[in-house]
């Protein structure tokens, strides 16, 4: 019985912070809230720290799955930011701008 609740527990803790941590094909994602954007440098809050991404003309930033601008990363808005892993400074390939009802659902899943 121990052992159940603790295979559980555990299994809860991973899921809760799997979807910060998550990287594939050599793409880092970074999930979190948006503290600061100066210029082209956007300042994520995630659960282990606050990480800065650079724009580039590049950077594909969509939100409800269309296309936007980075006139939609204000202070506060939930995102996530796919950077190439392990890369020097972070240099965003895309961004995904959560929508309101989103990020309510995500905080709520996470017991934000």
């Amino acid at each position: 019985m121990l052992r159940g609740k603790t295979v559980l527990a555990l299994s809860l803790i991973l899921s809760a912070f799997a979807w910060q941590i998550l990287a594939h094909d050599g793409i880092a994602h970074v999930t979190g809230t948006v503290m600061k954007v100066e210029g082209k440098t956007v300042t994520v809050k995630t659960v282990k720290g606050e990480v800065d991404v650079m724009l580039t003309d590049k950077t594909e930033i969509t939100k409800d799955d269309q296309k936007t601008n980075a006139a939609d990363l204000k202070v506060g808005t939930k995102v996530t930011v796919n950077v190439p892993e392990g890369s020097k400074p972070r240099v965003a390939q895309s961004i995904r701008v959560a929508t309101a009802g989103a990020a309510s659902h995500a905080a709520h899943e996470h017991g934000k």
